[in-house]
């Protein structure tokens, strides 16, 4: 009974922290202010979603070129083409690039460090560009312009020369894109840490409360505008930040716009979710390996977008009615949508538009009409769609015989689709880094906690499971193994001083900036007088713990209950197969300690790495003497106890 009790209240328990886990991820349940007094129209009094080509404007989103004088030599020439054969059609107001303009890796593709011909290789494509297009171009760094950059000043800080907007901003920078019928305000956020040491340790973007302020100061001097648009190359998740965050900087923004994760490559292409705060949050896949761009619209101040690859036609974007799933009545004009009187969307095609047919609901309205450049409208009466969510449905074909069929749902009562997938949420909600910690942290106090437990017991035999089945078997078995562990001071003491030492040591000291040594700690990075705080490195701590401590305290304590058994110090040569793991997890783990940070960081991570180097030599010794000290153990279980 009292195991059961055990068990419900840790089903209970983990329920909680489920519920309260799923609650921080439904992007329904905002926070902040009263949706009714955020949006303020400043589009034109009486403003309409008719046939009229009025208060509309679009725009371009590309992000991690990765420019690169070692591999993939096509990424250049096909954004030229980009410009020639597709922006010239689409003719966007404004091209918003979201980091990772140049590679900045080896041909190892390990090591890193800016290279001057991606970064002319990259101003020479917008030079070029500028002959097809007349789009205002936004760029911004990401984490792979600042690998091995020193500072903002630093020569090897070629963005602040060879992009097109470093020369007049530095760091984040705002832009206010002015209309007939409004002004509309985009915002860059440059999270990229400075200094920004080589890969890997620059995955994490970082914004101090300096930068925050600075990026607070933007959005309140932007204020006044119609809407604001945010971009950036981190998603807020990878950003390790001071209080208040970054997602409470952005809270009045309709939009943050991001690259970086590369949406896992393939593994999760639609990587949108809307923060608590109202925030719609739009990782685009890459330019890299996929040549995906983005296209948005404003349309009467509602924003609608549709990810797109390159020569795909013809491209097709709703604006009205918006889908649901991204209206935002925090920062939208949603109501507008109740009193219009045509459906809205844009296509363009490299070929003549032949026809483009709506219907709602599976229920055909009739063909749209070319009005007025890419945009196309259809009369309807939005009153015999009031209640519930509907479909909408467009299919244009062009005289190419091309042919693209878009659908999506709305709704005119403010309901909301739930369409927003789990790991999006869950990639693009949590902070990272705070999850990598607290896992690091729990990990480490589990196994200390756990072993030092294991120590104060005389008796394991009274915490055995009751049966005969093989799962009681092997928890039993292995319980006993480990107590010896923690009954045995030599292991002990090893095994939870070397835990620790990973927690709270020094790792590695390398060069982790061309001419700058740095100090890596799992909590944190010292290099050039600066102290980054820890992201990534907590996630090298639990693989650290996973792949090496916890093995080599479970082959040491196999080791200690043959022992017992046997009574034998002629371990090795009565019973050589268990030297044969022992000598995988070594091999294992002199393949890091010579491969990982060396090759990032320089022979100095090897010869002054007590952690990766160190665990060779504490391996070693741990398991010698695994064979050769005193047991402090007791009577050896056969099997299960039973009642």
């Amino acid at each position: 009974m009292k195991f059961i009790s055990l068990v419900l209240g840790v089903l209970v328990f983990f329920g909680i922290i489920l519920s309260l886990f799923f609650d921080f991820l439904n992007p329904d349940s905002l926070t902040g202010e009263d949706d009714s007094q955020v949006y303020q129209s400043q589009v034109e009094t009486g403003q309409s979603l008719s046939d009229e080509n009025k208060n509309l404007f679009w725009f371009i989103q590309i992000t991690d070129l990765h420019i690169s004088k070692f591999k993939d030599f096509q990424r250049g020439p096909d954004l030229i083409e980009f410009c020639k054969s597709q922006l010239s059609i689409i003719k966007p107001e404004l091209v918003i690039t979201t980091g990772d303009l140049v590679d900045a890796k080896l041909p190892d593709f390990v090591s890193s460090t800016q290279f001057i011909e991606e970064w002319v290789e990259y101003k020479k494509i917008l030079q070029i560009c500028e002959e097809y297009t007349t789009a205002k171009w936004l760029d911004i760094r990401g984490n792979h312009d600042a690998f091995d950059v020193p500072d903002l000043e630093s020569p090897r800080n070629y963005y602040r020369e060879y992009s097109k907007q470093g020369p007049n901003h530095l760091t984040s920078y705002s832009y206010t894109h002015t209309t007939k019928y409004g002004k509309y305000s985009f915002i860059g956020v440059d999270a990229c840490p400075d200094p920004g040491p080589k890969r890997p340790f620059n995955f994490f973007g970082q914004l101090n409360t300096d930068k925050l302020n600075d990026l607070a100061k933007l959005s309140e001097e932007k204020k006044d505008s119609n809407l604001t648009i945010w971009f950036g190359h981190y998603p807020t998740s990878v950003i390790v930040e001071d209080p208040p965050g970054i997602k409470h900087v952005m809270r009045k923004g309709v939009v943050y716009l991001c690259g970086h994760l590369h949406t896992l490559l393939g593994l999760v292409p639609s990587m949108y979710t809307r923060q608590k705060t109202g925030t719609l949050e739009l990782e685009l896949g890459d330019w890299r390996d996929n040549r995906m761009y983005r296209l948005l619209a404003v349309d009467n101040d509602l924003l609608s977008f549709v990810d797109m690859k390159i020569s795909d036609w013809p491209v097709v974007l709703i604006t009205n009615p918006k889908n649901s799933q991204y209206q935002n009545g925090r920062h939208e004009p949603l109501h507008i949508m109740k009193t219009s009187t045509h459906i809205r969307f844009l296509v363009f095609s490299n070929g003549d538009i032949t026809s483009a047919i709506v219907s709602i609901d599976d229920t055909k309205l009739g063909s749209a009409q070319n009005t007025d450049g890419p945009l196309y409208t259809i009369a309807w009466d939005p009153s015999r769609y009031t209640k519930n969510m509907h479909i909408i449905s467009v299919v244009v074909t062009d005289s190419l015989g091309n042919k693209r069929e878009v659908k999506q749902p709305f709704s005119l009562d403010g309901s909301t689709t739930t369409g927003f997938g789990f790991l999006p949420r869950l990639i693009l909600m949590l902070n990272i880094s705070v999850v990598g910690k607290m896992w690091f942290g729990g990990f480490v106090f589990f196994l200390t906690f756990f072993l030092t437990s294991l120590r104060q017991c005389g008796n394991i035999r009274r915490y055995f499971l009751e049966g005969e089945g093989k799962i009681c078997y092997i928890f039993n078995i292995w319980m006993f193994k480990l107590w010896l562990t923690s009954r045995t001071n030599f292991t002990y003491y090893a095994t939870i001083g070397f835990i620790l030492y990973v927690t709270f040591g020094p790792w590695f000291i390398g060069d982790l900036l061309g001419e700058y040594t740095g100090c890596v700690f799992v909590w944190g990075i010292f290099i050039k007088d600066t102290f980054l705080p820890a992201s990534i490195t907590y996630f090298y701590g639990i693989f650290q713990l996973m792949t090496f401590n916890i093995p080599l305290m479970l082959i040491t304590s196999h080791i200690l209950d043959i022992r017992s058994r046997q009574r034998s110090k002629n371990i090795i040569q009565s019973n050589t197969h268990l030297i044969i793991p022992f000598i995988i997890l070594l091999l294992f783990q002199s393949y890091l300690a010579y491969r990982e940070f060396p090759t990032a960081y320089g022979t100095k991570a090897l010869v002054m790495g007590p952690v990766r180097t160190g665990s060779i030599i504490y391996g070693l010794i741990v398991y010698y003497y695994a064979h050769q000290i005193r047991i402090n153990d007791g009577k050896n279980p056969s099997s299960c106890s039973s009642s």
